[in-house]
């Protein structure tokens, strides 16, 4: 029987994007108001025309014909770049949809809002609808809102920007917008800031998810499909600027708890809560966690630790005890997508082992796994080899996605279960780093382990210097994920 546990106990708090840096600087008179590429080509936008460069060389080499006044971000869509375009600084403000012939150059409008109730910056096309940026300046710019609309563009919703963000911006507004996953990410005037937004599920103000540095002065971004990246404007130093994101940062921490008994035999689920933030982990895996259990007073102890630490819990039941369970758990900062508890082979009557299986969604849509495991302690070692080799299968099932392994295995670098689990994953620590007995640790049985290799960097490793609150010391890891 399979036993799962989820409860958010606070607003779900996400992991801060890291920033982005600049790959690649493209000399362009015309980086004035935005860029877009596609393919071979790169496309600076002033506001009265788009000027095509060579991706490799950096030539320049046609300019748009056809009226404009004042154009904006663009978006490349079934080949031709689709741009806002308004008559901005007039009024009343009128704007339209321009769409450029990236063969001809000849700009002509697509679609005609006239007066929208304010002047276009961007317009994006996501889930069959198109999404339409209308902005307001000075004193007015809180008035700036995103429109949604049908293919017969009909308005089918609109949101405003939260306090947050129109802080930020002066006597400016917003100037460009892209889609990143489920999440819009959106840039000011002049300031080298992307604000992470998302549709809130009820209300009319989008949601603030967060804000991440970008070498970009602000102005029209956009995707930029051939690298994964992004693609903006230095207009100072008229630049089109290509970008890659830094490698994510995650402080992983791996503990066995005891139940909260410590070798002083007191039970003290406080305290553990303390151990663990002491190291500020955004992910925590935590071993012999018990639930509503006799022997530790009815607390649900993931739950309890989850409010102490201002984290998410999920656990994974794997034991009948005392009116109770007992298993795994895992503790996070980053949202939690999707959880599985995962029953291990039993070998001989043994007592039953799991794995948790918790599922994260990083900035941008990008997934990431948290497994959660205790192996089992008996000699010889058949049932930690059998389920090494189950969990090296299930995550075999989705190869690329970047997992992160934490638990007891109950065996040191060297043994078969090792062995069997470096098939698949790499150890943060390649030479021993003790964590039992707790006192004066001689051997490591808590691991943390990676997959695949080449996504990943250890930053650090350590084992925490604390051996009181369990019979284990907690094992501690900073890991990049690379892009």
């Amino acid at each position: 029987m399979r036993y799962i546990w989820l409860m958010i106990l606070v607003g779900c708090g996400s992991l801060n994007a890291a920033d982005w840096s600049a790959t690649r600087q493209l000399p362009a008179s015309e980086a004035h108001q935005a860029a877009a590429a596609e393919g071979e080509f790169v496309y600076a936008i002033t506001s009265r025309s788009v000027v095509k460069y060579d991706r490799a060389t950096g030539k320049r080499l046609a300019v748009s014909t056809g009226a404009a006044r004042h154009l904006n971000s663009g978006f490349f869509w079934k080949g031709k770049l689709l741009l806002a375009h308004s008559n901005y600084p007039l009024k009343p403000e009128r704007s339209e949809i321009k769409v450029l012939d990236v063969g001809t150059m000849k700009l002509t409008t697509f679609k005609a809002f006239g007066k929208a109730g304010g002047s276009l910056v961007w317009v994006l096309r996501k889930d069959g609808h198109w999404w339409c940026n209308f902005a307001h300046y000075g004193a007015d710019n809180a008035k700036t809102f995103l429109a949604k609309y049908d293919d017969q563009w009909r308005e089918l919703a609109r949101w405003t920007y939260p306090q947050k963000v129109i802080s930020q911006l002066g006597r400016y507004s917003l100037s460009g917008g892209i889609w990143r996953g489920d999440e819009l990410w959106v840039t000011g005037h002049d300031d080298p800031v992307a604000f992470r937004l998302r549709l809130p599920k009820a209300g009319g103000v989008l949601e603030y998810v967060g804000q991440h540095a970008v070498p970009f002065t602000g102005q029209g971004l956009a995707n930029d499909p051939v690298t994964g990246g992004l693609i903006g404007i230095n207009r100072a130093r008229r630049q089109v600027v290509f970008a890659a994101q830094q490698g994510i940062r995650l402080r992983v921490l791996c503990y066995n708890i005891h139940h909260a008994a410590g070798v002083d035999r007191k039970l003290d689920v406080p305290r553990i809560a303390k151990v663990i933030l002491s190291v500020k982990p955004d992910l925590v895996a935590l071993q012999e966690v018990d639930n509503k259990a006799g022997r530790s007073e009815r607390v649900d102890q993931a739950a309890e630790l989850a409010r102490l630490t201002g984290m998410q819990h999920a656990f994974g039941a794997n034991i009948p005890l005392q009116g109770g369970h007992f298993g795994n758990a895992i503790l996070s900062r980053l949202p939690m997508d999707q959880h599985q508890n995962h029953l291990l082979p039993n070998v001989d009557s043994g007592e039953q082992r799991g794995v948790l299986e918790v599922g994260f969604k990083l900035p941008g849509g990008r997934p990431l796994r948290l497994l959660g495991t205790h192996l089992d302690h008996r000699r010889p070692d058949g049932e930690r080899l059998a389920s090494a080799i189950f969990i090296n299968t299930m995550a075999g099932k989705e190869p690329a996605v970047p997992t992160i392994l934490a638990g007891d295995l109950n065996d040191v670098l060297g043994s078969r279960t090792l062995k069997e689990f470096q098939k698949s994953w790499t150890p943060t620590n390649a030479k021993p780093m003790p964590t039992v007995p707790v006192g004066k640790p001689t051997r490591q049985i808590d691991f943390i382990l990676v997959r695949p290799a080449a996504r990943w960097k250890v930053i650090e490793t350590k084992v925490l210097d604390e051996a009181v609150a369990s019979d284990h010391r907690a094992i501690f890891a900073i890991l990049e994920l690379r892009n």
